[in-house]
């Protein structure tokens, strides 16, 4: 066989894999629209195409890192409509709404590496805050009779393997949420299930509700 016969197998497999991916995009594009059996469908086809297994997969953003909590707009508006927070409530709940933790909504001290994050004190705000001690401790025990703060029994654990103390403070997710609207610890929802229900501004007879309860 002369030189000129020869077959490079190399540059054939390349070949070969660029027109399969170029296939494959092909078929990506033409998903969109498609239900989940058809999607299946050409999975199943591409694999046996190609003996591989494919998945659709999206692309995180930048953007999708970013910690967020979410305050229930309705719940808050509503209870600055019957005057149920003072204005340096509102204030301190805003402030803090960075130190919820993910899931649980337990206040907690923001932590610069990765190690296990303290549970945050009236102590530890007064110094974020500059402000004293006792004005923090008067606004959350204010908050806590309110329903809007919360502590914990002792002993009482969260689905993360957290171990509460009577030290440790809670955010009613029901005004600032932070994790998904339907997957609230199951230990925070034991601690605020009674929490803003009929409850009465002083000596008002009228018993009111939230607009919006996640549990």
């Amino acid at each position: 066989m002369g030189k000129d016969n020869i077959i490079n197998f190399d540059q054939a497999e390349i070949n070969a894999r660029k027109r399969d991916f170029e296939i494959k995009n092909q078929k990506m594009e033409q998903l969109k629209g498609f239900s989940q059996d058809q999607i299946d469908q050409v999975l199943t086809m591409m694999k046996q195409v190609t003996g591989d297994d494919y998945f659709f997969g999206k692309k995180k953003k930048p953007t999708d890192k970013v910690r967020f909590t979410q305050m229930i707009s309705e719940n808050i508006n509503y209870l600055v409509k019957i005057n149920y927070i003072t204005d340096a409530e509102q204030a301190f709940l805003f402030k803090i709404s960075p130190y919820l933790e993910f899931k649980t909504n337990v206040l907690i001290e923001k932590s610069i590496d990765d190690s296990i994050e303290e549970v945050a004190t009236p102590s530890y705000f007064a110094e974020q805050f500059g402000k004293t001690r006792t004005s923090i401790s008067t606004t959350m025990n204010s908050l806590l009779k309110k329903g809007i703060l919360g502590v914990a029994q002792a002993g009482m654990t969260t689905e993360d393997g957290r171990i509460c103390t009577s030290r440790t403070w809670f955010v009613n997710p029901n005004i600032i949420c932070c994790s998904p609207k339907d997957g609230v610890d199951k230990a925070t929802q034991h601690i605020f299930r009674k929490s803003l229900r009929n409850f009465r501004i002083k000596e008002d007879k009228k018993k009111h509700n939230l607009p919006i309860y996640l549990f």
